[in-house]
């Protein structure tokens, strides 16, 4: 994989550039083509093998796994929330 050229980021921002309901209008239409062909979707989520389905189970629980230790940093506490003080009642 590499990026794209410097000649193909300039010709799509020019082109958005002069037109910006054009990515509004591309956005629609595949969201149109996609709401008409919910078999074609269901077709190609069976077709997935278990490689690809145990790949893509790895990927979320890594990401699970992240998202919480990234909790756990934020809230500077393993268990559960920060309690309240027993002042907080009214």
């Amino acid at each position: 994989m590499s990026p794209p050229s410097v000649e193909t980021f300039q010709s799509y921002f020019q082109n958005v550039w002069k037109n910006p309901s054009s990515l509004l209008q591309s956005a629609s239409q595949t969201a149109a083509k996609t709401a008409q062909q919910p078999a074609s979707i269901l077709a190609r989520v069976q077709s997935l093998s278990r490689a690809q389905l145990v790949a893509g189970g790895v990927i979320a629980a890594e990401c699970l796994g992240f998202f919480t230790v990234g909790e756990m940093i934020g809230r500077f506490k393993i268990i559960g929330y920060h309690g309240e003080t027993a002042s907080a009642h009214h």
